[in-house]
């Protein structure tokens, strides 16, 4: 019934802000609050839900006050109209190249600059040059919006509401903003292509280029909009910083007399600028706060499906239905689709960085199509061009920009972020082989096993004991002795089936000294069957009784293969001890070490291994969360409840998402 509620209370809001009778800046926060007393929050609870959610995203806020800081500096001091300038001079008497120079300048400009206040700055410029200069109106509107949003791409603070509210890396998106940009720009190149070669009309519109009266710009002042990219990307340094030291940079160079007043009067105007912004992320932060409460999660799980993990879906939702963003819709991550992505993101139903890169394929739709878009607005009305031609013009390729993007993230998306997105999804879609190649051990390997010692003289007398018995056993299995680590590889090509580890350790007693000799059993990939020990306190321990300690062993491992008889076929048969009515696996588990780190042994070729853990990785989150919030108990448990966990791990110097597939049932390669 929760979940029923809170479905009603989202589409009213939904249709509030899509009908335009309330604006997102009310709509959103409310929708947040009404959405959760529907889930069965406690009214008193809205209070702190608010609090929290005001100060929730105050990065962002810093990231884009800075960030108009700058933006006003480059463009009060004739920066940014020096660069337009700059362009539109070695454009010539060609008008797509000159159109082209712009959009690269203009694009180059929005890594740094934000709000509607930049758009009408640089557009200004930019599109009376064109227009002035043989690019039909059409034309030149939709190529400025384009460019604004390839641009916007590398936006430091559109970044930094991507990490702080999705809870992701820098790094972990920078190969898929190449791509995105990459894609993008081609599509941008295809429209001016084809709109010049079907336009005929060049007619040029009766406005005049504007002229720069005041003092010149120096020429190393360019490269203002510039150094927040480098900053942030290239050292690492948070957005704040990086956009303050290239304020101050562009002030001093541009306007050394006046930098201090240039930056007093850049930050109170650009305060100004993003103002509308600012409440929009307040109320973005109250809903996210909202949604995240147990409550809220727990109302709408049951209608969390596993659905979006299909490949298909993924393109069809982000990428085909990418227009669903237009008119402030359910994939408009500035309207409706703020609460969508944020309930997919609480329920971990895509790894994080998969969602953002949804985000960032649909935002591509948005920012250049959107007709409620202030940009498009504005855009539309300086240029003379009704605002829905502009949405006409563009759609096909940005939508098309949508699809390729999403298809790059299904298709790459070990390359772009370093796991398999789609794990969950694949070992249905295709075969068994080419899922899961190492699950089992080659025909070559059935009815062998490698029995291991540890390199003591002892535990070599009981591998050659354990060696002799096993042969001897009459089950027809055949051991050999062998060196390594079932763990270290999967379980194509190995000589065994199975592995039989021969363990022995001594320690002194006051009766004599202690010489335990255990066997542990392990299938082809090193995941721990079952293990058994011997032990004797002896005088003087001698390599006789570490041999006929491992006899006793080899007894009792027999004894378990006559008792499990299908799981010991199954084991000494395919390598693997699984058998109808076991529960799903994913064949992992968690533990703690003395350092404190909780990490992970993953059976070399089996579900969690194919999504990409591997046994020594360092768990940091665990579905989004710490894993000593669940608490170390509550956290191991999860490697055997057959949910498909997302973690955060620790590679050696890499950062990592993984999330897993479909576990591993009876009867299911």
């Amino acid at each position: 019934m929760n979940a029923v509620l809170v479905l009603i209370a989202f589409a009213v809001f939904a249709v509030l802000m899509y009908v335009r009778v309330l604006p997102a800046l009310i709509a959103v926060p409310a929708m947040g609050l009404t959405m959760a007393l529907a889930a069965g929050v406690h009214p008193a609870s809205l209070g702190p839900i608010i609090t929290t959610g005001v100060i929730a995203l105050a990065p962002v806020y810093a990231a884009v006050v800075f960030g108009a800081l700058l933006g006003r500096v480059t463009l009060d001091t004739g920066i940014a109209r020096a660069m337009v300038n700059v362009a539109a001079e070695y454009g010539g008497e060609k008008p797509l190249w000159m159109a082209l120079g712009l959009c690269a300048v203009v694009a180059l400009l929005f890594t740094s600059l934000n709000g509607l206040g930049a758009i009408i700055m640089v557009g200004s410029v930019a599109l009376p040059i064109m227009m002035t200069t043989g690019v039909p109106r059409p034309i030149a509107a939709t190529l400025f919006l384009m460019s604004f949003a390839l641009g916007f791409i590398f936006n430091a603070a559109n970044w930094t509401f991507y990490t702080t509210y999705f809870g992701i890396g820098e790094p972990q998106l920078f190969r898929y903003a190449l791509v995105l940009a990459a894609i993008d720009a081609v599509a941008l190149v295809a429209y001016a292509s084809i709109s010049f070669a079907r336009y005929r009309g060049y007619a040029q519109w009766a406005v005049r280029a504007k002229t720069d009266e005041r003092q010149g710009v120096p020429a190393i002042a360019m490269i203002t909009p510039l150094l927040p990219l480098a900053l942030y990307y290239g050292f690492h340094l948070d957005a704040v910083p990086a956009f303050l030291i290239a304020a101050i940079y562009g002030a001093v160079v541009a306007r050394p007399k006046d930098a201090i007043k240039t930056l007093v009067a850049a930050g109170i105007r650009g305060v100004e600028d993003v103002a509308p912004a600012l409440l929009l992320f307040m109320g973005i932060g109250i809903l996210s706060t909202a949604t995240k409460q147990p409550q809220f999660v727990a109302a709408l799980q049951p209608l969390i499906g596993d659905w979006l993990r299909n490949p298909i879906a993924y393109v069809a939702v982000f990428g085909l239905a990418s227009p669903l963003t237009l008119y402030r819709g359910p994939l408009n991550p500035f309207g409706v689709g703020i609460a969508v992505f944020t309930v997919l993101a609480s329920s971990h139903v895509l790894i994080a960085v998969v969602l953002v890169a949804a985000v960032m394929a649909v935002v591509q739709v948005q920012n250049v199509c959107d007709p409620t878009n202030t940009a498009n607005v504005w855009v539309a009305n300086f240029t003379g061009v009704q605002i829905e031609t502009l949405t006409k013009r563009t759609l096909p390729f940005q939508v098309g920009v949508a699809v390729a993007a999403t298809l790059a993230v299904v298709l790459f998306s070990n390359a772009l972020f370093g796991t398999q997105a789609f794990a969950s999804v694949l070992p249905v879609a295709r075969a068994a082989v080419a899922e899961l190649p190492g699950l089992y051990a080659p025909p070559s390997a059935s009815g062998r096993i490698g029995v291991e010692d540890d390199g003591t003289a002892f535990g070599h007398a009981a591998t050659n004991a354990a060696v002799v018995a096993l042969n001897a056993g009459g089950t027809g299995v055949s051991a050999q002795a062998a060196r390594g680590d079932a763990n270290a590889t999967d379980c194509t090509g190995k000589p065994f089936a199975a592995y039989a580890d021969v363990l022995t350790s001594t320690f002194q007693l006051i009766e004599g000294t202690d010489l335990d000799v255990g066997i542990r059993l392990e299938d082809c990939g090193g995941w721990v069957v079952n293990e058994w020990h011997d032990h004797r306190v002896l005088a003087s321990p001698s390599v006789d009784d570490a041999a006929q300690l491992a006899r006793e062993g080899v007894a009792r491992l027999l004894d378990w293969s006559h008792a499990q008889p299908a799981r010991s076929q199954a084991l000494f048969g395919q390598g693997l001890a699984l058998v109808a009515g076991d529960p799903p696996t994913y064949l992992y588990a968690l533990f703690k070490t003395v350092d404190g780190e909780m990490r992970v042994y993953a059976r070399a070729g089996g579900p969690a291994y194919a999504a990409g853990l591997r046994s020594g990785d360092i768990v940091d989150t665990v579905d989004g969360k710490y894993w000593w919030e669940y608490g170390t108990y509550q956290t191991q448990q999860r490697a055997y409840d057959g949910k498909p966990h997302e973690f955060g791990i620790r590679r050696g110097n890499a950062t990592v998402d993984v999330r897993l597939g479909e576990p591993l049932v009876k009867g299911s390669s």
